[in-house]
């Protein structure tokens, strides 16, 4: 660290020499960064972390947390990590060991992710989020509050099989996603629902145990009628790139 960085970490935090940081990255109080770490330029971590937890259930490879990110108070995040630019975190979040995200993650207030799966670009999940062990989660996708994705098909047991969520898919408030389950691409899963089943492209799955019905294409906008709800990236933007943008509306 520079002099100049140094200015930009409490007095009450804790940083360990071995722990590489980038420029401009500010520490607030009473945070704690192992050794086994690595921060991208600009970020800003607030009071009360835990970054770089320590962990035989990793592979000892470091925490990697690249440049731009946000991370809220009381926010825990294990070693053998890899997380892209621009994250975000709430409050009293958790990202366990061997998770490997890419630009943009956003995770509520005490979202969990536990670990050993693989999240693409622009995830936004709300508040209570939980992510399983093995999960797949592909580009864009949305998780709305207390969305739950399992993976023990015989609880308890020793065998993981986390759900597949591919691009553009939007899991709305309280559902969750049984073991192995794969959710299309485009698709949409209803509030409260319980799905068991695979839910194909551009689907609408609701209900408990969930069925698949119709085209998610039938939903309007409640304000507007006139205008379809999906596919969501047609008139959905804010916080995108706009060359991201740009791709998206030259499908339609």
């Amino acid at each position: 660290m520079t002099e100049y960085d140094k200015k930009l970490i409490h007095p009450s935090a804790i940083v360990s020499p071995k722990a590489k940081l980038g420029l401009n990255v500010e520490i607030g109080p009473f945070t704690f960064v192992h050794d086994n770490v690595e921060i991208g330029d600009n970020s800003r971590i607030a009071g009360w972390c835990e970054i770089g937890v320590p962990t035989p259930l990793g592979n000892g490879e470091p925490l990697v947390i690249g440049a731009n990110a946000t991370i809220r108070s009381h926010s825990v995040i294990y070693e053998s990590s890899t997380i892209g630019p621009r994250l975000v975190t709430g409050h009293h979040v958790c990202i366990r060991e061997m998770t490997k995200a890419g630009i943009g993650l956003q995770l509520g207030s005490n979202g969990d992710i536990q670990g050993h799966c693989s999240i693409g670009d622009y995830l936004r999940t709300h508040r209570g989020v939980h992510i399983g062990q093995k999960s797949q989660i592909a580009d864009y996708v949305w998780m709305f509050p207390d969305v739950l994705l399992t993976n023990d098909p015989t609880p308890p047991s020793e065998e993981l099989i986390g759900p597949v969520v591919e691009s553009f898919a939007v899991l709305c408030a309280k559902c969750t996603l049984l073991p192995g389950v794969r959710i299309g691409e485009g698709a949409v899963v209803g509030a409260h629902s319980l799905v068991g089943i695979n839910v194909g492209p551009g689907m609408l799955a609701t209900g408990s145990p969930a069925k698949v019905e119709y085209k998610a294409s039938i939903l309007r906008l409640r304000n507007d009628f006139s205008t379809k709800a999906y596919p969501w990236k047609k008139r959905f933007h804010r916080g995108y790139p706009e060359k991201i943008v740009a791709g998206w509306l030259s499908e339609f």
